[in-house]
Parts: C-alpha cells; structure tokens; sequence
C-alpha cells in the first residue's frame, strides 16, 4: 500500500467518524499529526502514516458505543485487552480487518494483525490531579506499569534505546514477569482511573506512547474548534495551540528529518 492510498483510506474512515459521532452527539477531537495536518497543512501531513484520535474520559463509553453500533461490517473496535495473550499497548483501536499495512509477519500474527490493520488508534484523557507532586506520583506510576506490561510483548524492540533507557525497560520488564497480564491490566486501570467522576483541573493521555505522556489544561477540551482537512471540517480542542505547543513546540514549522515518522507502512 503506497502512502497516498493509505491516506485516502484513512480520510475516509475519518469522514465516517465525524458522520457516526455527529449522528450520536459525541465529543471527540483528531489528535496528533494528524490535528497537524489538520491546523498547518489543511490536510494530512505528507510524511504521517497513521491517524489519531482521543476522547475525554466521560465520553468514551458513548464514543465505543456509537463506533460498535454504526461501523461499516468489515470494520472491528478493538480492545487492549484482545491482543491476549501478549501485551502490544493501552490503546483501544478500531480497524479495518480487510485492509492490511504491509505483509504479515510472526510478530503480526502473533498480536492477531489488529497492528497491521488500516484504522486509528484511540487515546483517552484520564482525570488528573491539581496538585503537582501528585501528578509526577501518578506519571511515574503509569510509566512503570506500561515497562511491566513490556514484559508480555511478543518481541522487545530495544534499538535506539538509550543505556538508562535499557536500564530501566529491564527493570521494569523483570518485575513485570512476577505479575499475569490480567493483573497488570488491572493495575492499569485502577491507576489511570484513580480520578473518574472528578471535575479536575488536568488531563492525562494515559495511554499515549511513554515519550508524550503528560498533562494538559482540561479546559482546552471542553469545546471543539474546527480543524480542515482536504476542505471538510473536523473537530479539534479549542485550546489546540496550548496543547500542540506543549508537545511539540513551533508545530507550524514543518521538522527537517521527516523520515522518522513514516513508520507503520515499514
């Protein structure tokens, strides 16, 4: 699958998307590069290969349910939990069981290709605490759980790490073999739901990769602006200049190395 193709294929199910949640009246935003390409490009970033989205925490039952219930067939909403018997992340996904990536692997069959599918991926932002030192606790808390979670991954890829990177990974994956998957996941859960029902100030993308964990304002959710891709509008936090500047800083200036994001189609 070339990249155009692929961001043909992902604009579509995006419009389908937008259409479902209109339809059932549920808030949700475009999340990474492409809310980008949403804001700088009006339109896919050239070198992005995956699509994001992220809901806040109250909304997401609805968000599962509206995608369950209105999703072409050949279209699946997936659960971390259904990568069992091995861990591959904390992200709910939805995908397209006949569209693939790229050709099949081990690695694939063993994670049931629901990685090497066409689809989105789903962050959620969890309830966070005001105060600051709660806040690094509960950072800290996430980020050891998911280096245990590793330690029921098909195959660690370590290249790239660090040497305090693969210090840490083994640690964590070491103490992550005295505990079951089961028990990791509710860990998870009870961690990043220590603050469900709560009007807090902050947010947390629990189930971001390790690198962008971190909080944000939660009043830069609470209402969408309008993002634009290839001429339709798609929602984006209002506060997505706050947000885009915290993660990446100068977003509206395109990175030199572009080729260190084109990764899934690899």
């Amino acid at each position: 699958m070339t990249l155009e193709e692929l961001h043909n294929k992902l604009y579509d199910l995006l419009c389908i998307v937008d259409d479902i949640c209109k339809k059932e009246g549920v808030r949700w935003f475009i999340d990474g590069g492409t809310e980008i390409g949403a804001v700088r490009e009006k339109n896919f970033v050239p070198w992005d290969d995956d699509l994001d989205i992220k809901v806040l925490r109250e909304d997401y039952e609805a968000f599962k349910a509206a995608m369950i219930k209105h999703l072409p067939s050949n279209y699946r909403f997936i659960e971390p939990e259904e990568f069992s018997p091995y861990f591959y992340d904390f992200v709910p996904r939805v995908v397209d069981t006949e569209q693939l990536l790229r050709t099949v692997t081990d690695e694939d069959t063993a994670y049931k290709n629901y990685q090497n599918c066409v689809g989105f991926d789903v962050f959620i932002l969890e309830n966070a605490p005001s105060g600051a030192l709660a806040r690094k606790l509960m950072h800290l808390k996430l980020k050891m759980i998911y280096g245990m979670a590793m330690s029921k991954r098909y195959k660690l890829h370590r290249e790239g790490y660090s040497l305090v990177q693969k210090v840490v990974t083994s640690v964590s994956v070491t103490l992550g073999k005295m505990f079951s998957l089961e028990k990791i996941f509710k860990m998870w859960k009870k961690s990043m739901g220590k603050y469900n029902g709560k009007k807090t100030e902050y947010v947390i993308p629990a189930n971001f990769p390790l690198p962008f964990i971190d909080f944000f304002k939660r009043e830069w959710y609470e209402t969408a602006a309008d993002g634009e891709l290839r001429g339709r509008k798609f929602p984006i936090p209002v506060g997505y200049d706050a947000e885009m500047t915290q993660i990446y800083g100068d977003y509206m200036k395109p990175p030199k190395d572009k080729s260190i994001y084109t990764t899934h189609l690899k």
